[in-house]
């Protein structure tokens, strides 16, 4: 079904899919499981008893071999011939988590075969994203003849075809580990190990001297995963076996942390492997012996058990992984990786707690820029920027280029617009980009090409620079160009739900189920439930320190909606069978930043919600609370705000 846009707090539409009742019915009783957890199950695309069954109880050993990954094989006896002709290795990671995570364990898989390498990352505002050819001077300057190192990338360089192209002319071997896109020519690398690599354009010199490559089972294998099969790979070359001794049997538990760390926050969808991964990796890193891990996940506030604050994808992704990006955001990423690598004892704290003080200096240095922003776009109403602008670009002086993506984010998650967020000197301005589904960020900004000096992305993610007497040019620009591709409909923000959870559903032993699809994140999302037809049956509380969020007590009405019945809605597909709700019990539900709310919801209003049920264990018995995400009068009244 779809709910209009008009009259929810949100301004979003809700989606919910249509199933076959019938299917519920079977995959429910084959699974001995409720319907509820069957018809998520069908959601997720597990149609069949044993996928579904696969899903719900993943195994480590289903990890595909890492002998699948493209040229992993030559790259780890390369790797191999390094460490036993004690040639000098250099390990080139990116400046994020993926990058930091996977530098790690090819350092630890190489120090423990007692090849010590190097570790270089680069700046990322002096130097920007991957290999640059000063680097590649310094690392040729730095340690002797070429003809005796090796370099290995780590999360970067299948693009950068001018700095490997003037290492193979220094004669220095290079072995790239990456999961990003391919430029137009792939760079003259000995060899490349991406997940891939079947894609990779068929007029490259390195694939004409190459055969065709299969493609790997898990297309969307980060950095980090990539790192973690090649150290798997290397481990397996050092014993000569496919079972590795005990050392790297320990060291790559371990690594299954790093791992889970690097998929988490690199936004990788969370099925097949990297749900594996994931499972088996938060797992690791609630009993980790990195004394540095230790140290990070002390100085964050999950070193107590009985706090209640698992370690999960939410700590990992809000609190683990900006801490160590924020040493590369504010300043340089050599700390954190030191913590994950070589620091110990007093060492490790005193860098998680360095790390803790330069995220806290990025949020501060956030929300400047962002109030920055808000007042450069500001339009009629605060959910109405620029109305004539359906790209929106932002340009200030006082922007720090650390943390210009993060800032477009957070716009976007605001206006719902695709935004570019850019840092101005007096000549340049250069920045990042994020979007919104359906709106391709790396076409936007080749249609751009001549106004910039630099640029390039993904999808939803891009990075450009361009001289400031452009700036105005390029903004005309892009929008010329959303008039084209970006129609009104992709502006309209959606949240896309799993179906229909009534009240009498949202019981502890019930809702405790819903754990079983975790870990939630990208591909896997926490499910989402429409609740219908439900009124306010206690007096709205404002809670937190400053009233910002919202308590409420909700009972089921009398009648009930029948499919459709949502003023304004329409099915998506034919068939999608809503449910009357039954007389059912009363539910606490917290609304967070909705406090505003509180003087329009008197006692008696009837509601529709969004919501994710949640446990609280906070009193010691269980109870559910209904996450309030977003919410509608069943008159479809639109709220004032």
């Amino acid at each position: 079904m779809i709910c209009t846009s008009t009259t929810s707090y949100r301004r979003r539409k809700w989606i919910a899919p249509t199933l076959d009742e019938s299917a519920v019915a079977d995959l429910a009783c084959q699974l001995r499981l409720p319907p509820l957890i069957a018809r998520l199950l069908l959601n997720r695309g597990h149609t069949s008893a044993d996928s579904a069954a696969a899903f719900l109880d993943p195994k480590f050993k289903d990890l595909p071999s890492p002998w699948l990954l493209p040229n992993i094989d030559h790259a780890a006896s390369r790797i191999t011939h390094a460490i036993r002709e004690k040639q000098k290795i250099t390990l080139y990671g990116d400046y994020d988590v993926d990058g930091i995570t996977g530098t790690t364990m090819l350092f630890h898989t190489l120090t423990a075969a007692g090849n010590i390498p190097d570790i270089y990352i680069p700046h990322r505002v002096d130097e920007g994203y991957g290999l640059n050819p000063e680097a590649i001077q310094s690392i040729l300057q730095k340690n002797g003849p070429a003809e005796n190192q090796l370099l290995i990338t780590i999360d970067c360089g299948i693009s950068a075809l001018e700095p490997i192209t003037l290492a193979r002319q220094h004669h220095l071997d290079v072995i790239i580990s990456d999961h990003h896109e391919f430029g137009p020519e792939l760079p003259p690398a000995n060899f490349i190990v991406h997940p891939r690599l079947h894609e990779a354009p068929a007029n490259s010199e390195f694939r004409i001297q190459n055969s065709e490559f299969a493609p790997y089972p898990n297309p969307d294998l980060c950095g980090a995963g990539v790192a973690f099969k090649l150290a798997w790979a290397i481990a397996q070359k050092l014993c000569n076996a496919q079972r590795v001794n005990d050392v790297y049997r320990n060291l790559l538990l371990e690594f299954s942390a790093l791992a889970a760390l690097g998929t988490i926050a690199d936004v990788v969808p969370l099925t097949g492997e990297n749900r594996i991964l994931v499972k088996y990796g938060l797992q690791q890193l609630a009993r980790t012996t990195n004394p540095g891990l230790i140290a990070l996940i002390h100085a964050a506030g999950y070193s107590d058990p009985d706090n209640g604050r698992p370690l999960d994808t939410t700590a990992v992704g809000f609190s683990l992984a900006p801490r160590l990006n924020a040493a590369g955001r504010m300043g340089h990423a050599r700390e954190a990786v030191e913590l994950l690598t070589t620091a110990t004892g007093p060492r490790a704290t005193e860098i998680a707690t360095y790390l803790e003080s330069q995220n806290k200096s990025r949020q501060s240095t956030e929300k400047k820029m962002l109030e920055t922003a808000q007042a450069q776009l500001k339009g009629p109403t605060d959910h109405d920027p620029r109305t004539t602008d359906h790209v929106l670009v932002v340009s200030h002086p006082s922007f720090h280029a650390g943390v210009v993506g993060i800032v477009a984010s957070r716009l976007v998650d605001l206006y719902h617009r695709p935004t570019f967020v850019l840092a101005t000197t007096d000549d340049h301005a250069h920045g990042s980009a994020r979007s919104i589904p359906g709106f391709e960020l790396h076409a936007a900004i080749e249609a751009c090409r001549d106004l910039l000096l630099t640029g390039g992305g993904h999808a939803m993610a891009g990075g450009v620079k361009l001289s400031l007497a452009n700036l105005d040019a390029f903004r005309t620009r892009l929008n010329e160009f959303a008039a084209i591709h970006l129609t009104d409909d992709l502006l309209i923000p959606s949240i896309h739900l799993d179906g229909i959870l009534s009240l009498e559903d949202a019981k502890p032993a019930t809702i405790a189920l819903l754990d079983r699809l975790a870990p939630f994140g990208r591909g896997n999302a926490h499910p989402r439930f429409l609740v219908e037809s439900v009124r306010i049956s206690a007096p709205p509380r404002r809670v937190g320190a400053t009233g910002a969020h919202l308590q409420l007590t909700v009972s089921g009405t009398s009648g009930g909606v029948a499919a459709g019945a949502i003023p304004g809605a329409m099915p998506s597909g034919a068939g999608a069978p809503l449910g009357m709700s039954r007389p059912s019990r009363t539910v606490r539900c917290i609304a967070f930043k909705m406090g505003d709310l509180e003087p329009q919801l008197p006692v008696g209003t009837e509601l529709h919600l969004v919501v994710e049920p949640k446990i609280d264990h906070y009193t010691g018995t269980p109870r559910v609370d209904l996450q309030i995400l977003d919410l509608t009068r069943t008159d479809q009244t639109p709220f004032n705000i």
